[in-house]
Parts: structure tokens; sequence; C-alpha cells
């Protein structure tokens, strides 16, 4: 910012002032000079008052009485591509009603403003999808300086009012390799995080819902999850209407870990032979079988051939998986999945117990997925962006800077 008015390699006097306030485009100011600087390669435009009265904030009555004046110098919009800085007299009137004097408040530029609110807001702007220090060093100014006007702004760009009928939960880990999770809740109709919460709790996630008005939670109709009981028994509570969604993508999630426990076991237990045509095959067990390529087929193959029961569990896994790929409606899923069931318990493979039990205690949430097909996977989506977000700012130590990142830059405009 500058203290002085370098000196000018060259002056534009404005003949034909209401030209260059036009330009300008704000309405309490006229231009009356341009000055530009070769050495700092920038404008600076001398402003006046358009209004010789303002209101007094204590009594509103209108004053004329100027108390003080001190120069002030803002940075604005570029012209031509060059920095532009405006200079004028800001102004401390004294009411004439109430006898206190008082600083005059101005449209275009916040009380303590460094820049006029446009240029914050082309800053704001800019700031999506790059780093803050990138922003400050392209525009030449400060980090701290950005790093404030991004997060007040940020403040102001708030989370959705407007009612949901769709709402996604799930989580986020804030650091890899930590049980250092945040919630997010998004809007699946409009893609859009509308709430970041510091802890996947019932207490957090019912503090937050506390804060809807009866309309709002009301207006829920669907409540996509993952299998995490504190999230339903939020939601039972809070949105007792809403219907709940196992997330499919979460249900699959949680048969592959099973999967992935299983070959561990056969592993640790084969012979150096079957073990060398095991090395290899974790993700390929886990992966769908119409995504595998021909190269990674075969070798899956040649996987499962060392081991009879990995291969049955392969075959069950992608079985399960075809359920919710083909099934039509909710009557359908269930008969298959039953089916499916069956065809475990009656397999010997112990390995999958416990995803038995997870499918009952959640049979329901499961199969009102198959109504309407709706998913959590808005957030899952969102995981390479926030990943992004994170690398950009070489992590986050500040949940509240990371949980305005992610609702500007996750609010479905883009």
């Amino acid at each position: 910012m500058l203290d002085s008015i370098p000196n000018a390699s060259w002056f534009v006097k404005a003949d034909d002032p209401q030209a260059l306030t036009r330009l300008l485009g704000l309405s309490e100011f006229m231009v009356s000079g341009v000055e530009y600087d070769d050495r700092l390669d920038c404008l600076i435009v001398f402003c006046q008052h358009v209004w010789d009265v303002a209101l007094c904030p204590k009594c509103q009555q209108p004053s004329t009485h100027v108390h003080q004046y001190h120069r002030r110098v803002v940075r604005d919009l570029a012209w031509g591509g060059r920095r532009c800085y405006l200079e004028f007299s800001a102004r401390r009137f004294k009411c004439d009603h109430c006898r206190r004097p008082f600083t005059e408040v101005l449209e275009a530029i916040s009380p303590h403003g460094r820049c006029t609110q446009r240029y914050e807001q082309h800053l704001f702007e800019r700031c999506r999808d790059t780093t803050l220090q990138a922003v400050s060093r392209q525009e030449r100014l400060g980090y701290k300086l950005v790093e404030g006007i991004y997060y007040r702004l940020a403040e102001r760009h708030g989370a959705a009012t407007h009612p949901i009928r769709r709402l996604g939960l799930d989580e986020i880990a804030l650091k890899k390799g930590h049980d250092d999770f945040v919630l997010i809740l998004s809007d699946l109709e409009r893609s859009q995080i509308v709430a970041v919460l510091p802890e996947r709790t019932k207490e957090a996630l019912e503090a937050y819902l506390d804060t809807w008005s009866a309309e709002q939670r009301a207006a829920v109709e669907e409540v996509a999850m993952d299998l995490w009981l504190p999230y339903r028994l939020a939601v039972e509570t809070k949105l007792p209407a809403a219907r709940i969604n196992g997330d499919r993508f979460h249900v699959m999630k949680n048969l592959n870990d099973r999967v992935t426990m299983v070959r561990r076991e056969i592993q640790r237990q084969a012979g150096e032979s079957e073990k060398q045509q095991l090395k290899g095959c974790r993700w390929l067990l886990v992966k769908n079988q119409d995504a595998l390529t021909d190269a990674e087929g075969r070798q899956l193959e040649q996987a499962l051939s060392a081991s009879p029961t990995l291969k049955q569990l392969h075959q069950l896994k992608e079985q399960f998986r075809t359920i919710f790929e083909t099934a039509p409606d909710r009557s359908s899923a269930a008969s298959q999945i039953q089916a499916w069931i069956a065809t475990v318990e009656t397999s010997g493979l112990k390995g999958l117990a416990a995803f038995l039990t997870t499918l009952r205690n959640w049979w329901d949430p499961i199969l009102n997925y198959f109504n309407k097909h709706i998913t959590s996977g808005l957030v899952e989506g969102l995981n390479n962006k926030v990943k992004l977000i994170k690398r950009r700012a070489y992590g986050f130590r500040n949940f509240e800077h990371f949980r305005l990142r992610l609702l500007v830059e996750c609010d479905g405009a883009r």
C-alpha cells in the first residue's frame, strides 16, 4: 500500500471529469485526475466526494459539519492491466444534533478497509481453485491482507438456507493415516456442501440440526449415510420423517474390508509358492470385475487359482455388487440379498459373518437405497477435490479455515 504519492512520470488531467467518473463506476466519488507512476507501474485515481452530507450513525440526522480530514489511499480494480489506487480525503463529521463526531461510512469501502469492496470480491473469486499465496504474489499484496479478505468474505458466503430434500452425510479424513475425521453434510440435489462439522459424533450432528428451523427439518425426505450408528441415531431423533438410505458405496466398502481381512489370513497360512501367486492381488480383489484391464484380469485369475477359498469369496463379492447394479426395486433387492445371505451361510466362509450382521442391523436403510438409488456419493466424489484443497494449503492447521474453504469451493456453483 502506498504511504505517499510517488513522483509521476506523467500526469493526465481529467478535462472531462464526468467521463472518468463514469469509467470509475463508484457513485460516491467523482474523478478529478489520474496519475501514473512508471517506477511502480500503477495508477493513482484522485477522487472527490459527490455529497457534502453524511448521516450520523447514532441519531440518523444529516450533518454537513466536517470535523476532520485525513488522506486515504485504497486499492481498486486494475485499469488497463495496471494496479490502481484511489486517493481521496476521508472525512469525520460532527453531528449538529447529538454533538458526536463520526467517520463517514462509504458503500464502496469498508470502514477500515485497504481495498474497495469490489476489489475484495475480485480477490475472493481469484482465490477459488488456487492458493492464497499465489494470489498474493500475483496481485503484489501481503499474504495476511489476502488471507484476511478471503476468510472474511468466506464467512459471508454462508451456508445454504434453502430447503434440502435429499441430505448426504459422510466423513473426510483431515490427515492421512489419522483417526481425525470431519463430518460433511451435503445437498445431494444441488451438489453442494452445506456444513462441515469438526466431529462425526451423534452429539455434533444433533447440535447442528438443532440450528435448523422446524420447516427446514421437515423438508428433508431422504438422508444417505454410511453405516455409522451415531448418524442414524441423530437422524432418527432430529429428522424423524426422513427416510434413511444406507449408502451403497459404504456397504460395498464394508464387504471389501472383510474380503481383505480373509485374504490376509489366507496369505499368512499359505506356502511360499502360493504366497508368490497371491502377491499383488490386494487391490485387484476389491476392484470391480468389469473395471479390470486385461492384464489385471489375468493377474487376478492367476491369484485366485492359488486359493479356492479366495476365488469363492471374490465370486460372492461380485454377486453382491451385481445386486446393487441390477435390482430394479426394493422387493427384488430384498429377495436377491436374502438368497445371497443363504449362499454365504452354506458356504462355510466364516470371514463374512460380521458383514452378515451388518446387513441385518441395517436391513431397512440398505433396502431403502433401491427406492430412488440415492447415495452420498457426492461427498465421495469430492474427496479428490478436498485432497487438492489440503495439498494446496500444505494441510490445514486451522479447522475453521478448512471448513470455509470447503463451503466456498464446493458450493455447487461450479
